[in-house]
């Protein structure tokens, strides 16, 4: 009986040390991590303001039995993502955008199974840097424990646990962001929007110019003079405007394909018969989808109207492949005039 009382006093004393251990730890704990970035940050902000590449700086998703559900929309205050894994250290829960201030804040609230309670993640931005070009990104992390005696052991472990978590996505962030472009879309006065495209049947002639305005015109005309022959020749007809597909961009030299789309009046694919010459081939392009803008001015802008759309698909969720092109909605002599209008393309995925 003795070792009964013995072994009961003793479990008081360690429940009365844990008790007065617990309530001089704090109630809550706050988790911090900065890095810079030197996208624009409207970039940055289009990036974090949401879950469309959530993954790219959190993570929670590289749980392979994770499964989880964003909402539509999938950025902006209300949009959310809810989870679950049979991996006991993920749980389950849910991320909740609950305030967004443009290009300066954003706050999350997570409900999700690990201890505590009022979790939230905020990412306040500020310029910075050489003539403020620059991007703070500042990473808060709150959670708080109030009376949860366990909750405020667990808290021992909250720099190590949610810290390393932070620390491994900016290192995520910092990767993605290297790979947009650095001009940014803010601002514009064409929309940049996603469009559906339709299978098409072209003829193809590869360029490679100087960069030279006037070398460039006139080896296009020279390859469409070509490929209006064929059309003629072959009963065919232009089916959209010609378009130019960038190969490659050097400050030296432009190599790109002088695209014409044809269509053949009364007869299927599969029954054409097309005679071609001059390194002019008939090529089908695939049905797809692509990031797409209005452009007027110099052709010489063209370059940064495409690494725009780009910078754009990126943020916004999509994966840019193949190349980018442009549709030539003016003859191409008027190709270097402050009014000459295009229409610019890149694939996505």
């Amino acid at each position: 009986m003795n070792r009964i009382y013995e072994f009961l006093i003793s479990l008081v004393v360690v429940v009365v040390l844990f008790a007065s251990v617990a309530l001089f730890l704090p109630a809550s704990r706050t988790v911090v991590n900065k890095i810079e970035s030197n996208r624009p940050i409207g970039t940055v902000y289009d990036v974090l303001n949401g879950f469309s590449r959530f993954d790219e700086w959190n993570t929670l998703r590289s749980d392979r039995m994770l499964k989880s559900q964003v909402s539509d929309p999938a950025t902006g205050v209300g949009a959310s993502m809810s989870y679950s894994s049979l991996n006991r250290s993920t749980g389950k829960g849910k991320w909740q955008l609950v305030e967004s201030e443009l290009e300066k804040k954003i706050k999350f609230d997570i409900d999700d199974s690990s201890q505590g309670s009022n979790k939230t993640m905020t990412i306040e931005l500020e310029r910075t840097g050489p003539l403020k070009k620059n991007v703070a990104i500042v990473q808060t992390y709150k959670v708080n424990y109030g009376w949860n005696l366990f909750g405020r052991y667990a808290g021992l472990y909250v720099e190590r646990n949610i810290g390393d978590q932070m620390k491994a996505g900016t290192k995520r962030l910092s990767t993605f962001l290297a790979t947009i472009p650095k001009l940014s879309y803010a601002d514009r006065e064409q929309p940049i929007s996603f469009v559906d495209l339709p299978a098409t049947n072209a003829l193809v002639s590869t360029v490679i110019a100087k960069r030279d305005n006037n070398e460039i015109a006139t080896a296009i005309l020279n390859k469409m003079a070509w490929i209006n022959q064929i059309i003629a020749a072959n009963g065919l007809q232009a089916n959209g405007p010609m378009r130019i597909v960038t190969n490659e961009f050097t400050s030296d030299s432009y190599s790109f394909d002088v695209v014409q789309p044809v269509t053949k009046a009364g007869q299927s694919e599969g029954e054409w018969d097309v005679k071609t010459e001059q390194e002019v081939t008939l090529e089908q392009f695939p049905a797809g989808r692509a990031a797409t803008t209005d452009y007027t001015g110099y052709a010489t802008g063209l370059e940064s109207e495409r690494q725009v759309v780009r910078a754009w698909a990126l943020v916004n969720g999509a994966s840019t492949r193949d190349r980018a092109y442009e549709e030539y909605l003016v003859p191409v002599q008027q190709m270097m005039t402050e009014d000459a209008k295009f229409k610019v393309y890149w694939p996505i995925k």
